[in-house]
């Protein structure tokens, strides 16, 4: 993710709330998972923003060397405030997933979704896995995870441009040294 010296700092344009089509809905972090994500108004408002557009499957794409389990976590956040709202929301880990089990991923988001389910595939940046693109083109949407201070402009723009900017939802900002 190095690869730019130049990083993402908050409040970016069209990396944070200014721009329309993506936000950030905490400007440092977001809280822990520790209590109930359904209270904390942060996670609610990444929850409402991501139901203001149409999804059944959404790919999360981001990494950090400081805070490696960062998106994850948000992933497995978004589902237990689903779960808390009576919706089930399917968390994959496909961070490290290879050419060999894409066919097998892509079979099961849709079988998922086909049951009308919902389902978050967590990824790498683009820069990190081969296989980030072609799973991100194949789900409905996608957000974008930045780490302030260690994700570069480099690889959150490739990432955008690669899977597709019409694809993003927005973007979250994480302050990786507070950890998601």
């Amino acid at each position: 993710m190095n690869d730019d010296p130049s990083k993402i700092p908050p409040g970016l344009p069209g990396f944070a709330s200014s721009n329309a089509s993506h936000f950030s809905p905490a400007a440092t972090s977001l809280p822990g998972l520790v209590g109930n994500p359904a209270a904390a108004p942060v996670w609610q408002r990444l929850w409402l923003r991501c139901q203001q557009h149409d999804w059944q499957s959404l790919a999360f794409i981001g990494s950090s060397r400081i805070d490696p389990d960062g998106v994850l976590e948000v992933a497995h956040g978004m589902a237990q405030l689903a779960a808390e709202l009576g919706q089930e929301l399917t968390v994959f880990d496909a961070r490290n997933l290879g050419l060999r089990d894409m066919g097998r991923m892509l079979a099961q988001v849709q079988s998922i979704t086909t049951r009308g389910k919902r389902c978050i595939v967590v990824l790498k940046l683009v820069t990190e896995n081969a296989t980030t693109v072609p799973l991100a083109q194949n789900v409905d949407s996608a957000l974008l995870g930045v780490f302030i201070g260690e994700t570069s402009v480099v690889a959150a723009t490739r990432t955008i441009e690669e899977v597709g900017r019409s694809k993003f939802l927005g973007t979250v900002v994480m302050n990786a040294s507070m950890g998601a």
